[in-house]
């Protein structure tokens, strides 16, 4: 069969012998489920001797399929399914691996480090690594190493000791933070030693059993008789043994050859104290002593090439752990001589990063916030924390300033959930970093969090979708008595508004502080038998438009727009008309307190229009415009308390109408313009009345006009 899959030669040898130890818990090293942004290479582990088939459209690798014999791209791309089946005597294994492959190159510059390494991973998915050399991940790309749940850590040059004789596959997945790309690293295992093994007329089994093999030869063991005995003998190997040999037919002067067998040898671990970086086996007994790798026991370890040592070195890249007993077969002066095995650990890779488990669910919260961490176990968490720094509409969103704030000192975390506060009618962002370290010293990358708590600001906008409103910038309340029931609620609420907003047909009620912004043309509508009430609760406008109309007599019932009972309302840049029918009066207020700044407010009536009416309250006005239209009308009715109004334009169109009516009120009037436009001229008519209790503090600058 021939096959349009492009052969990848990694080394002048076709079969490679693997040795798992235990057998074989991977015979699929590459490739595994998932979805890749580069074609996949297929590696089986064949190191018991199987016969592998593969295929990867689907069919059975036995009638439509193709012989394993080395490492080899599988030219596919989209949904790919292998099936490979191994045959070994009468066994018979059957495994399959479910991928996608879409292909990308990323969205990297054509000619940066980023986009190089990714076109010459998906050009060659097996990269061959001799120790001394280095691989240069670029920065702006994360890897990992290994297959499952490893962390992924910033791009990096790794590198390992020169003397590594550890060979093995060693998968590799990097991410652009979105796309995946997987290739493996093939580790070579350096240079091979020197191979002499010497013949010798017996052989030795697991160190202590000797056994003649001399043909036409006997033997004398140290000082013992000389025989040709070939049943086994048992050696005392913790001290040497001097064996000696000659021809059967003993003569006087015949060549006698010996073989000094030193005591057994131990292996020497030498490593790290915390395990990180290499690990060094050495031989500690007769210096005539080699030793031949058998087996690393670790995950995807080949026996690449055959050689004798008088030390191993294992070491593996930064990001990566692997552990296991290594299996050595020890020679003296070539003579085989027994097997030693010795446990390492390699921990060179770093703690997952840190979680954090919050109390709010998205990155808007609505009240303080209670943060956990949490990190692999046995691990030790460090964080830490920024300030609280004010934002609002204009910058919590806002991703370079945030990037730029510092989160302070890193402290230990004990396990105690840390509060971040809300602030006091503003909102605040926090940002909180952490990592995490473990035994060997290695560190995580760092996991960062980011909050804005803000009891205050909301959003609404009645042209926005119910789907998912819960009064934030992304997903604005689309109605006022959503609004409401989260004014209530709180103590303070700020509403940023955008469009046409109608208020319920009866009146609305309201009994906490609230502010509304207009975001974008907010336009609040009162309908004619709705009104707005505030009870001991303060109100604040900015750039916002109210608007009240009554069309017939039938539907005037509630006169008014506004009624404030031992409440304060403030407008800023804001429009005011209220439209009525007989009669009608904009703001009716006992014990508060109204502040008008850069507004316009206009009342329009048959009968008797008033602007504000005040029993014991105090109204300002500044920089304002104001206007009454009725038969009978009035700009302000003031009983008590204190009326300012300053640099404003005030005008009455009626048959009789006036400015202000003051009664028991303290008044601060200065650079104020009267208009009156009556529909007969009438005689002593003022623009501000006062009765007797009614003290003027300040009364400089105003004009009049149309009135006697």
């Amino acid at each position: 069969m021939k096959t349009n899959c492009t052969k990848i030669i990694l080394f002048s040898i076709i079969f490679f012998l693997f040795s798992l130890g235990g057998g074989f818990a991977q015979r699929i090293i590459s490739p595994v489920s998932g979805t890749w942004s580069n074609k996949q290479c297929l590696i089986l582990n064949t190191g018991d001797g199987s016969e592998c088939y593969y295929s990867y459209s689907g069919t059975d690798p036995l009638t439509s399929g193709f012989a394993y014999d080395g490492p080899i791209l599988i030219d596919a791309v989209g949904d790919v399914t292998l099936r490979v089946v191994s045959l070994n005597g009468d066994k018979k294994e059957e495994l399959s691996v479910s991928f996608t492959v879409q292909e990308s190159s990323g969205s990297f510059a054509e000619n940066s480090q980023e986009r190089e390494f990714l076109e010459k991973v998906n050009g060659n998915p097996v990269l061959v690594y001799t120790p001394g050399a280095s691989i240069q991940i670029p920065e702006k790309l994360l890897y990992a190493l290994g297959d499952g749940g490893k962390p992924f850590m910033n791009g990096t040059t790794l590198s390992l000791a020169i003397g590594n004789r550890l060979s093995r596959y060693l998968p590799c997945t990097v991410s652009d933070g979105t796309k995946r790309w997987r290739f493996v690293i093939f580790v070579s295992g350096g240079d091979a030693g020197i191979l002499a093994k010497k013949n010798v007329p017996f052989e030795l089994n697991g160190w202590n059993e000797f056994v003649w093999k001399g043909e036409k030869l006997i033997y004398c063991i140290d000082d013992g008789l000389w025989s040709a005995d070939t049943s086994p003998k048992y050696l005392d190997r913790s001290k040497i043994h001097i064996i000696r040999w000659q021809n059967v037919a003993y003569e006087k002067g015949n060549p006698i050859q010996s073989f000094a067998l030193p005591a057994m040898p131990k292996i020497d671990v030498r490593s790290d104290a915390k395990n990180k970086g290499p690990v060094t086996f050495s031989i500690r007994g007769d210096s005539r002593y080699r030793m031949e790798i058998l087996s690393s026991g670790a995950s995807g370890d080949v026996l690449e090439n055959i050689g004798l040592f008088s030390q191993a070195v294992f070491d593996t890249f930064e990001g990566d752990a692997i552990s296991g007993k290594a299996t050595f077969a020890f020679y003296c002066d070539g003579v085989y001589q027994g097997v030693l095995s010795a446990e390492y650990n390699i921990d060179n890779q770093p703690p997952l990063m840190p979680e954090f488990i919050s109390s709010a669910n998205t990155y808007f919260a609505r009240s303080s916030v209670d943060l956990r961490i949490a990190s692999e176990i046995g691990a030790e968490i460090f964080y830490a924390i920024s300030e609280p720094v004010e934002v609002d509409d204009s910058n919590m969103e806002d991703h370079d300033a945030l990037d730029a704030i510092e989160t302070g000192t890193y402290r230990v975390y004990g396990g105690i959930p840390i509060q971040l506060k809300s602030g006091t009618n503003k909102a605040h962002f926090y940002k909180v970093r952490s990592y995490a370290t473990d035994g060997a010293g290695n560190t995580s990358a760092v996991s960062e969090y980011r909050v804005v708590i803000d009891e205050f600001n909301y959003y609404l906008d009645e042209n926005a979708s119910a789907l998912g409103a819960d009064g934030s910038k992304r997903h604005p309340f689309n109605s006022f008595t959503k609004a409401l029931q989260v004014i209530n609620k709180n103590r303070f609420t700020r509403f940023y508004v955008a469009g046409t907003v109608e208020l319920p047909i009866s009146e609305t009620v309201i009994t906490s502080n609230c502010e509304f912004v207009s975001q974008k043309e907010a336009r609040f509508v009162i309908p004619p038998t709705g009104s707005l009430t505030l009870q001991t609760a303060s109100l604040s406008a900015k750039n916002c438009v109210f608007e009240k109309e009554g069309t017939d007599s039938t539907v005037t019932a509630n006169g008014r727009m506004f009624k404030l009972e031992n409440a304060a309302i403030s407008f800023d840049g804001c429009e005011i008309v209220g439209v009525f029918g007989e009669n009608g009066t904009a703001f009716n207020a006992t014990s508060s307190v109204l502040d008008f700044v850069r507004t316009g407010l206009t009342v329009q009536s048959e009968g008797y229009a008033c602007g504000v009416s005040s029993a014991d309250s105090k109204v300002t006005g500044k920089d304002s415009q104001f206007t009454a239209v009725a038969q009978t009308a009035v700009n302000f009715s003031v009983q008590g308390g204190l009326f300012e109004l300053r640099s404003s334009t005030c005008k009455v169109v009626s048959h009789l109408g006036r400015i202000a009516e003051l009664s028991s009120t303290n008044a601060r009037i200065t650079g104020t313009n009267y208009t009156g436009e009556f529909e007969n001229k009438v005689s002593s008519i003022v623009p501000i009345w006062k009765d007797d209790k009614t003290l003027i503090l300040e009364y400089t600058g105003n004009t009049a006009v149309g009135f006697n």
